[in-house]
């Protein structure tokens, strides 16, 4: 039979019970915490919110839930990146770097856009015009554009007779005044 610290005769190294102490205190911090967060997902309580704040808090609730579960499966012995959830965890990383680039604006606009009057467009200074990245088309839209491209040339081919012995294409009636024609139908 197991007695308190002690398993025939082998001692559990104090390292391991002070981190258990520690983990446990955080644990029940965690519970504590977790009821005041989970309180401001109330969808009613979202809806009031601007759209900005409203995504940020989501992504915190998804964030937090995904790390729990994650802690679940590492307490369990489970490596998270061996498992089918890996791939959640990467959309939530896709996804904060999106959130990130949203700005935080207390009202919906910036101090810089209420001084402006209203005829007045935004100066860029050098440091912020080098920092902008071009817009390249991306690979699908590249890819989208091809395909149009070649549907169009297809569509092209079939209305002019692509020279390739189809019957495919327009037929071209002649209506014009020839005196040859006239000459056909009288006889």
């Amino acid at each position: 039979m197991v007695k308190g610290r002690e398993m025939d005769g082998v001692g559990v190294p104090e390292g391991v019970n002070d981190t258990l102490k520690r983990t446990l205190e955080s644990l029940q911090q965690l519970e504590t915490e977790l009821t005041q967060f989970l309180s401001l997902s109330d969808p009613e309580f979202l809806a009031e919110l601007p759209l900005s704040e409203r995504a940020h808090s989501l992504f915190s609730l998804a964030k937090l839930t995904s790390t729990l579960f994650s802690l679940k499966l590492r307490c369990r012995g489970v490596n998270p990146n061996d498992h089918p959830f890996k791939f959640e965890l990467d959309k939530i990383n896709v996804l904060q770097k999106k959130v990130e680039r949203i700005p935080r604006f207390s009202e919906g606009t910036s101090p810089q856009k209420q001084d402006m009057s209203e005829g007045e467009e935004p100066e860029m200074n050098y440091q912020e015009q080098a920092g902008q990245k071009r817009k390249y088309p991306s690979s699908d839209e590249q890819f989208v554009e091809i395909d149009a491209m070649n549907s169009l040339d297809k569509k092209k081919g079939e209305l002019h007779g692509d020279n390739s012995g189809n019957i495919k294409g327009a037929i071209v009636i002649d209506i014009s005044d020839d005196d040859d024609d006239d000459e056909l139908l009288a006889l």
